[in-house]
């Protein structure tokens, strides 16, 4: 009897979970026809939901970043501390590196990022193939290092110095890479959950 009790709580605690998970994860990511008759949103706030996901599916692009994250030059690592930001470093002492075009690699842009889309290697922004395209990157990088390109892009220059007399001992300076978003594992369960609840829903519309 009493076994059977706690495997009831179990069960109820297991659907209230995946209810919760359900209601807090998926819902708030549904598109903006959903939120008209919610009495919690404002009007305002549905108006700008409409016109950000609206920019988003018309902007058929994604996210680069002009600075190679295999590239290998003279570092300065103690601009590095976990409290500074890019834009404190480039207000100190330029990008920290030889080459004053180089991505500082403190994460503005990650914190910036409400798709999750980038990660940080070898000092380096990288962007996955979590982006949107929306450009909030773009807007808080002081290096001005973030370009939005057509989401079918092959290749492109990642640097963005031209400079012919500027000194850098950067290996991957003016190099024409492969570009690719590359992907995030740690979100694609999600994104592939998403996916199938997306169409579910659709069909049910």
């Amino acid at each position: 009897m009493i076994l059977a009790i706690i495997l009831l709580i179990l069960i109820v605690l297991i659907l209230a979970i995946i209810i919760l998970f359900s209601f807090y994860i998926f819902l708030p990511s549904l598109n903006a026809d959903n939120l008209e008759n919610d009495p919690i949103i404002s009007d305002i706030e549905k108006d700008f939901s409409v016109k950000e996901e609206t920019e988003r599916e018309l902007t058929n692009k994604k996210a680069i970043v002009l600075c190679s994250c295999g590239k290998t030059f003279t570092h300065d690592k103690s601009i590095y501390n976990e409290a500074y930001t890019c834009f404190m470093v480039k207000n100190m002492s330029g990008s920290g590196t030889d080459c004053k075009y180089a991505c500082i690699g403190l994460g503005d842009c990650v914190k910036a990022c409400s798709q999750n889309a980038i990660i940080i290697k070898n000092d380096t922004a990288v962007i996955t193939n979590n982006c949107c395209g929306c450009g909030k990157c773009a807007e808080v990088c002081p290096q001005k290092l973030i370009k939005l390109v057509a989401k079918d892009t092959k290749t492109y220059v990642l640097c963005k110095n031209t400079d012919i007399n500027s000194f850098t001992t950067c290996s991957n300076k003016q190099k024409e890479e492969k570009v690719e978003w590359i992907e995030k594992k740690d979100f694609k369960i999600w994104s592939y959950c998403y996916k199938i609840f997306n169409t579910v829903n659709k069909l049910f519309k």
